[in-house]
């Protein structure tokens, strides 16, 4: 129903894209948080940044709005607790966000979905109420405007109605526990990571497995380009380190080496340069998606999530009580 639309909207934006100048990244600003903050999701359409904020505790969480054009945090939205990973919803403008709220009695794990407009929250539904894991993943399908999320405490993928937030479906994941997920909505493609070496590929229109990958040791989190099709994917390890390549198929491409124990990651999909953040030296690695070889590491860059705004071609990354916001060019 979205296709032509959201086909539209990507090739738009490549012509866009593509005018650029590519230039060396280079750190812009540094906001600071008193508490850490952990996901964080780029709007590239309205230019806002959500990083969620949560309180270790408090009686709510919040998602904190960044305005893109000055770098400045412009509103605070009060949300329940558990704000962990934000997803977007570009299209609608919509902000998805779902975590769990360990510090209450009662073990809960609920998304939340926020007007990107008035920035009011819109409602909130329970995921599970399973002690465990918790919620470790979430992706947006903006063509059949449906979440999924990876709940390593069931182990399942569960798939959600955007606008009723209530769960619909679910694909298991035969007993394990499924963490970083990313989704292709142009060929229905879900690639899911397990800390473990593997990951597995499902047709979410089927929801059939449709390939297992092996690849890394330790993959957290994953990313795909939607315009080539290939898949990141991160091997949360110490020392050395790599983040692997699988083509659309789930077949292997290649390993990048980058800096010691990555674990979040994005991509521009029209410049087709992804950015990963390593945890245990600092830095953020540049993969050039074309040659699948670094191009840059900044160091010192010290967070956990990436997000990258593919319009004002700057970086946003999370952890450590700030954002850090890199320029692409």
């Amino acid at each position: 129903m979205y296709t032509r639309p959201l086909q539209a909207i990507s090739w738009g934006l490549l012509a866009a894209a593509i005018s650029y100048v590519a230039n060396a990244q280079s750190i812009k600003t540094q906001i600071n948080f008193p508490l850490p903050p952990v996901g964080i999701a780029a709007n590239s359409f309205t230019n806002h940044i959500y990083v969620a904020t949560p309180s270790y505790g408090g009686s709510n969480d919040t998602v904190t709005v960044i305005d893109g054009k000055t770098d400045t945090i412009s509103n605070r939205i009060t949300v329940p607790r558990g704000a962990q990973l934000p997803v977007i919803d570009i299209l609608r403008d919509r902000i998805f966000v779902v975590g769990c709220d360990a510090y209450s009695e009662t073990f809960t794990c609920l998304v939340t979905s926020i007007n990107g407009i008035t920035h009011r929250v819109i409602g909130s539904s329970t995921i599970t109420t399973t002690p465990g894991n918790g919620i470790l993943g979430a992706a947006y399908d903006p063509i059949c405007d449906k979440l999924y999320i990876a709940n390593a405490s069931d182990n399942r993928i569960d798939i959600v109605d955007a606008r009723s937030l209530k769960v619909v479906d679910s694909i298991s994941t035969n007993g394990q526990a499924p963490f970083g997920i990313s989704l292709n909505p142009f060929n229905q493609r879900l690639y899911v990571p397990y800390y473990t070496n593997q990951v597995d590929v499902f047709d979410v229109h089927n929801k059939a497995l449709v390939a297992t990958a092996t690849i890394g040791t330790q993959d957290v989190f994953t990313a795909v380009n939607i315009l080539t099709g290939d898949v990141y994917v991160t091997d949360n390890v110490f020392g050395p380190s790599t983040t692997g390549v699988l083509d659309q198929n789930g077949k292997k491409l290649t390993t990048v080496p980058v800096s010691e124990t990555p674990y979040g990651l994005d991509l521009d999909p029209f410049t087709n340069t992804v950015y990963v953040a390593s945890t245990g030296n600092p830095a953020l690695t540049v993969i050039n998606g074309a040659t699948n070889s670094v191009s840059a590491t900044l160091s010192g860059v010290n967070a956990n999530f990436v997000s990258v705004n593919y319009v004002s071609r700057k970086v946003y990354l999370s952890g450590n009580n700030s954002v850090t916001v890199v320029a692409e060019k």
